[in-house]
C-alpha cells in the first residue's frame, strides 16, 4: 500500500512539474527578454488563441454539417415511407368507404365505421410522419447553415491568428534586427563539438 501511495505521489509531482514548465514558443522567449517586447508577446499569444479557437470552430462546423446531412437523409427517407403509407391508407379508406352502402344492418355498419376509423388513424399517422420528415429536413438545413457559418468564422480566426503571430514575429525582427524564430531553432539544435 505504501509503495502505491509513493508511486502516485511521484507521478503527480512529475505531472504537476510538467504542467508548470514554461512553453518554448515565441511568446515565452520574448517575455524572457524583458518587458520591452511584452506587447509583441501578447499579440503573438492572442494570435495563438485565435488559431486554437478557429480550429475548434472548424471542427464544430464540420460536425454540424455532418449532423445536418444525416438529419436531411433521415427526413427524406421518412417522407418517402410516409407518402407510401398515406397512399396505401387512402386507397384502403376509399375501398372501405365504398362498402358502407352495402351494410344490411346497424351492427355491420358499426363494424365498417370502426374499420374506417382505424384506417383514418393510420392515414393520420402517415401524415404526421410526413410532417416529422419535413421537420428533420428543416433541422438539418439549419445545422448545415450553422456549420457553414462556424467554418467561415473558424477560417477567419485561423487566418487572423496566423497573421497576428507573423506580424508579432516580424515586428520583433524589425525592433531587434534578429529573428527569434531562427534563434529558437538554433538553440534547439544539438551542439556538435
Amino acid at each position: 500500500m505504501r509503495a502505491v501511495l509513493c508511486s502516485l505521489l511521484v507521478v503527480s509531482v512529475v505531472c504537476l512539474s510538467g504542467c508548470a514548465a514554461t512553453q518554448n514558443n515565441f511568446a515565452s522567449k520574448v517575455k524572457a527578454e524583458g518587458e520591452q517586447h511584452l506587447d509583441l508577446s501578447q499579440q503573438w499569444e492572442q494570435g495563438q488563441k485565435d488559431v486554437k479557437n478557429g480550429s475548434s470552430l472548424l471542427v464544430d462546423g464540420r460536425n454540424l454539417i455532418g449532423k445536418g446531412n444525416t438529419k436531411i437523409r433521415e427526413g427524406e427517407k421518412l417522407i418517402i415511407v410516409a407518402k407510401e403509407a398515406a397512399q396505401q391508407h387512402r386507397v384502403a379508406f376509399q375501398l372501405m368507404a365504398s362498402t358502407l352502402n352495402s351494410a344490411q344492418n346497424g351492427a355491420r355498419a358499426l363494424v365498417l365505421v370502426e374499420r374506417l376509423d382505424d384506417i383514418a388513424d393510420l392515414w393520420e399517422d402517415a401524415d404526421d410522419m410526413y410532417a416529422d420528415g419535413k421537420e428533420l429536413i428543416e433541422d438539418g438545413n439549419t445545422n448545415l447553415a450553422e456549420g457553414q457559418s462556424s467554418i467561415e468564422q473558424g477560417q477567419n480566426m485561423l487566418t487572423n491568428g496566423r497573421t497576428r503571430m507573423q506580424q508579432a514575429e516580424s515586428q520583433y525582427q524589425q525592433r531587434t534586427g534578429q529573428g527569434l524564430v531562427e534563434q529558437m531553432h538554433l538553440e534547439e539544435q544539438p551542439r556538435q563539438f
